[in-house]
């Protein structure tokens, strides 16, 4: 072994690579204030090691309900479901430094970290004197800060319901809620029979508002239409009732049916109350029950926003009818084809056209008494006309004006040059505009497929372009000549 060899090596490594260095001094933390250390000593210790998060936070959360501090914290927090145990002492103080000044009327924007925070307070009813008053502070903070950070209003809605159903407040709290006014609506074609043709219009409207909103013919008809959905919907609702084992309701909505709730989902909430069995209900459909901390709702699966595609084809196969029989072009392809519905829809709309035509008969009087005084009047114009007539120059004939494509109207998402395209396609005009106007007819064609994807569920043109024959009737409905 070279002994010279290593020496060196080693006097290298002690020169160049390895040498002493003084030990910087630690520096201390900064201190916590006395209420956050007491706070954060309950994180520790076999007192935290067996309770819950959701615990811990509300443990923490009472003791600290009074809490204020002016420090400051600019940096970035970013929690999942934020408590204080999950922040740094400085991200804890920045937080308290922000809700002292929301509390004194001072809102100003922040992390959505402190946001979350702050409204797992609220529901856990620190900060407020009562359920009521929890209940003003989250309505406010929706109104207010919302319009500052959208981001908390998805689950700050939610979060407003469950509140009232968890706290056992007022019903009529929610009855601005979508929930609400679906089963509302729902009730109404319950009782078809005994409700004022409005009412029952206005719940299908919000039960089934896609092919009414955007048909033309109803568009031009809508009282003829509304007379026929009203007495079309009594009769499947008497049918139902005699012969069918489900009502109407239930084909459209579903059975009422029972399914798991899960109140203040995706927050931290400590259920205080899990050991009492409650009922809470919404409205006469919607009835929650909790028993052993497990929450279930008896509720219509339609009932959380979903259009009914049942009802949906029943307006569709009116319309088609009443088109049919009005004569009015563009004929669309029914939505049902049970024959007795279809019937039923044919006699309704026949009573209807009778009924028009005997009230328009009615209108054709003649009072004989006034004949005296038209032949008076008739005597004297035709001596009034009796005068030399001037000779007028003949107006020139009109001239007919150029085809323009019409504008999109109603809720149409297109856009005007994408509007034109499927109008020409629908209509047999030339596509020569296209490039004139600086356009390029696959960008159109995208576009186009693109905004009707949500109507159609596919594209409604090929690359040619051609129309897809499927959605042809359809897309008159949207698209004028």
């Amino acid at each position: 072994m070279d002994t010279n060899r290593m020496k060196k090596a080693t006097e290298w490594f002690y020169s160049t690579v390895f040498h002493d260095e003084a030990i910087a001094p630690r520096q201390a933390s900064r201190k916590l204030p006395p209420l956050l250390r007491a706070a954060r000593s309950l994180e520790n210790g076999t007192a935290g090691s067996w309770q819950s998060r959701e615990s811990i936070f509300l443990k923490q959360a009472t003791l600290l309900a009074d809490y204020t501090d002016d420090a400051v914290y600019s940096g970035q927090v970013i929690r999942y479901y934020p408590t204080y145990q999950s922040l740094t002492d400085e991200e804890l103080r920045g937080y308290f430094s922000w809700r002292t000044k929301l509390r004194n009327g001072q809102m100003e924007k922040t992390q959505l970290s402190y946001a979350f925070l702050y409204l797992y307070e609220l529901i856990n009813q620190i900060g407020v004197s009562d359920p009521m008053d929890g209940y003003q502070k989250l309505k406010a903070f929706r109104d207010t800060y919302g319009q500052l950070d959208d981001a908390v209003l998805p689950y700050l809605k939610q979060w407003l319901e469950d509140y009232v159903i968890y706290y056992g407040l007022d019903p009529a709290l929610l009855a601005d809620t979508p929930r609400v006014k679906l089963d509302n609506c729902i009730a109404i074609l319950d009782q078809v029979e005994s409700q004022p043709p409005e009412k029952v219009m206005y719940a299908v409207k919000q039960l089934a508002p896609k092919w009414l909103s955007r048909s033309r013919f109803y568009a031009d008809n809508p009282s003829d239409c509304d007379a026929v959905i009203v007495r079309v919907l009594r009769r499947i609702s008497a049918h139902c009732a005699a012969r069918c084992k489900k009502s109407m309701v239930e084909q459209y909505f579903g059975v009422l049916e029972q399914y798991q709730a899960w109140l203040f989902r995706s927050a931290v909430f400590y259920d205080r109350r899990k050991k009492e069995n409650r009922k809470y209900a919404v409205d006469e459909r919607c009835v929650y029950r909790c028993r052993g901390g497990l929450w279930t709702v008896w509720q219509h699966p339609y009932a959380l926003g979903r259009p009914s595609p049942e009802l949906e084809n029943l307006m569709k196969t009116i319309d088609s009818v009443m088109r049919e029989a009005f004569g009015y072009g563009h004929p669309v392809k029914p939505g049902l084809q049970t024959k007795w519905i279809i019937k039923a829809i044919q006699e309704e709309v026949q009573a209807l056209l009778a009924e028009k035509k005997a009230a328009e008969a009615r209108k054709v009087t003649i009072d004989l008494s006034r004949l005296d005084k038209i032949r008076r009047d008739a005597a004297i114009t035709q001596e009034k006309l009796t005068v030399e007539e001037e000779t007028e120059e003949p107006e020139p004939p009109p001239v007919s004006p150029a085809w323009e494509a019409a504008e999109p109207v109603g809720e149409c998402p297109l856009q005007p040059a994408e509007y034109r395209l499927v109008q020409s396609l629908l209509y047999g005009r030339s596509l020569d505009w296209v490039s004139k106007e600086g356009h390029l007819l696959s960008v159109l064609v995208d576009g186009v497929n693109e905004k009707l994807y949500d109507v159609f569920q596919d594209s409604v043109l090929d690359d040619q372009p051609r129309l897809v024959e499927d959605y042809i009737d359809d897309l008159k409905e949207m698209v004028r000549p």
